[in-house]
């Protein structure tokens, strides 16, 4: 049974919300700090311009849910240990984020109930945003141009994808195209941080130290149920997308790296077993990518030097070496070594449904 209630009102009638809470909330900010009527008319119609332009085609765009922020985002997110840890299955897929020293896990038991967790580790201000129509999640850097925002979600779908809104300028993103497409911020790109999909029983085994989001969230949501029915397994797409191809199965997730309009994306079947590594090369870059369909993760890094790497076994974290012993974990960076310490650049890469890399990324090649 879905217990997630869609709201589907029409595209004309979500995009006029959204364009109306924008303008109210502009123009109430502008009323306090500014006087003269002739000035906020000016002002409301400048906003209102810029407000009214799109990036995406809006006949693609779609309403989830019936209001701005009608799914909550997670604003101050409390941890737990793994031990602590009794609301996931082993199964159970989780999305987690190391940034020096400090490694964190948000659960999709969390994310599909909330869809964005706003976060900071050290002086890393960022957004893990989740998808689950699309499944894709990732994270985006919420200092942008120098300024710190929370992120949220709009109540609007484009191509069955989220569209999150900053909360400073009230701006539109894609969340798969990772771009700004509509508000003060448009034709901006998200900067990202590298982040793991994983199940839960790889997640404990890299890293049992790590801290994890708290069912504790201040909201009555029951985490340890899927809010979507048989949606994962279905070939059913709940809303319109713009390209489809059945080559695949709609639901299968894969691991792809993009840059702006291309993508490429890597299947399980690639990584039957163990750690395998496969040497590619996408968007005129050497890389590599590492993955395990039996650990249940894909992940990608650049080699510009083209060096040779071999997969390890029984030194977790460390999943590759390179050729002076130098062992590295799925972030990439160097555990154990000469080099330890440093890290490998990783792609711009997330996992996502075969039918969302393909309504977002209709060249989309795949190995």
């Amino acid at each position: 049974m879905i217990t997630r209630k869609y709201y589907k009102i029409t595209r004309v009638e979500a995009i006029c919300l959204f364009l109306l809470v924008n303008v109210l909330f502009f123009s109430a900010c502008k009323e306090t700090a500014q006087n003269g009527k002739s000035k906020q008319d000016e002002d409301a119609i400048a906003e209102k311009k810029v407000y009214d332009r799109w990036l995406i085609d809006l006949e693609s765009v779609q309403s989830g849910c019936d209001r701005v922020d009608c799914i909550r985002s997670i604003d101050a997110p409390k941890f737990i240990s793994v031990a602590a840890t009794d609301y996931i299955s082993d199964e159970d897929l989780v999305i987690g984020i190391k940034i020096g020293d400090e490694v964190r896990c948000y659960p999709h038991n969390i994310l599909n109930w909330h869809e964005i967790v706003n976060d900071a580790i050290g002086g890393n201000q960022f957004a893990i945003n989740y998808c689950p129509l699309t499944g894709s999640g990732m994270a985006w850097n919420r200092n942008i141009n120098g300024k710190i925002t929370d992120f949220g979600v709009s109540g609007m779908l484009y191509n069955s994808n989220v569209i999150p809104y900053d909360r400073n300028t009230r701006s539109a993103w894609s969340q798969m195209k990772q771009l700004c497409v509509n508000g003060e911020l448009m034709n901006s790109y998200a900067e990202t941080f590298q982040t793991l999909e994983t199940t839960w029983a790889t997640w404990k085994k890299l890293y049992p130290d790590s801290k994890v989001v708290s069912t504790e969230t201040g909201m009555p949501r029951d985490y340890m149920v899927y809010p979507y029915g048989e949606y994962r397994e279905s070939k059913d797409i709940t809303f319109d997308v713009e390209y489809e191809n059945d080559t695949l199965h709609p639901k299968e997730r894969l691991f792809g790296v993009i840059q702006k309009n291309k993508a490429k994306c890597y299947r399980f079947t690639n990584f039957k077993g163990g750690v395998r590594i496969v040497n590619d090369t996408v968007f005129e870059k050497p890389i590599i990518v590492v993955g395990s369909e039996r650990d249940n993760f894909i992940t990608a890094f650049e080699n510009p030097n083209q060096l040779k790497y071999l997969p390890v076994s029984n030194k977790l974290p460390a999943i590759i070496k390179d050729s002076n012993d130098n062992l590295y974990d799925v972030f990439g960076y160097c555990v154990e070594g000469p080099e330890k310490g440093k890290r490998l650049t990783p792609m711009n890469g997330f996992m996502a449904f075969w039918f969302g890399w393909y309504a977002f990324y209709p060249d989309v090649t795949f190995m």
